[in-house]
């Protein structure tokens, strides 16, 4: 089976990486991003792409059989409201209708808890306008990842307000009130579940099948999946 990882110079995406390169179930890689980075496996194809409008061809050249996404932004770091939409929604979804085209069985969508179409919140709605377009693409198999707040070493600060935060939130990390409130979660143990549910084989249905792990969810399954640790 092959796949393709989009955003793995970021938290979640280079762990998806990271767990996709243990499994044999994964005999192809392919990582698509905008800088390089170091990767010593055999089975790791890197792409670097500064373009975000030829992914839809690096996408159709390949045909990867599951496609993950973890691209992100803040709205801070893209510099606008609307350069923040255009890359939260517009490149994740034109590499989910790229990747339908291309014959992807399954899409994995690294989303946030909250996401709701109809948010007040800039943040939220589009995710939540994400979730809802890429569901409509009718994929056999699609996968929606709602994280709570992410810990982790990150390449590149996204803010110092957002540096804080997630200082804050890594001490209720495993604790009850982080488990069952604030459910905040390690790069690594969305990219251990990402990983774990797309390598599961495919049942052929008539319908197609989503699945969609809450925050509180994700915890629970990183613990059950510590396999791939």
């Amino acid at each position: 089976m092959s796949c393709m990882i989009f955003g793995t110079t970021g938290l979640c995406g280079r762990e998806i990486l990271k767990y996709a390169e243990k499994l044999t179930s994964f005999a192809n890689i392919t990582s698509v991003t905008r800088r390089p980075f170091d990767s010593n496996s055999v089975k790791v194809d890197l792409v670097v792409e500064k373009d975000s409008g030829r992914y839809k061809n690096i996408i159709a050249e390949r045909r990867p059989n599951v496609v993950f996404s973890s691209l992100a932004t803040t709205r801070g770091a893209a510099g606008s409201a609307q350069a923040f939409v255009d890359i939260d929604f517009g490149i994740n979804f034109e590499i989910a209708k790229a990747a339908k085209e291309a014959g992807a069985h399954t899409f994995v969508l690294v989303s946030s808890t909250g996401a709701d179409a109809n948010s007040m919140f800039l943040y939220l709605k589009t995710k939540g306008r994400l979730e809802d377009a890429v569901l409509d693409l009718k994929f056999p198999r699609t996968i929606i990842l709602r994280p709570g707040p992410l810990l982790g070493e990150r390449d590149k600060s996204k803010g110092f307000l957002n540096d804080l935060s997630a200082t804050v939130f890594r001490s209720f990390h495993g604790n009850f009130i982080g488990r069952n409130v604030i459910h905040p979660i390690y790069g690594s143990e969305v990219g251990r579940v990402a990983v774990h549910l797309a390598q599961t084989p495919l049942v052929s249905t008539s319908e197609p099948v989503v699945k969609i792990v809450s925050a509180l969810d994700l915890l629970s399954l990183a613990d059950s999946v510590a396999y791939l640790s």
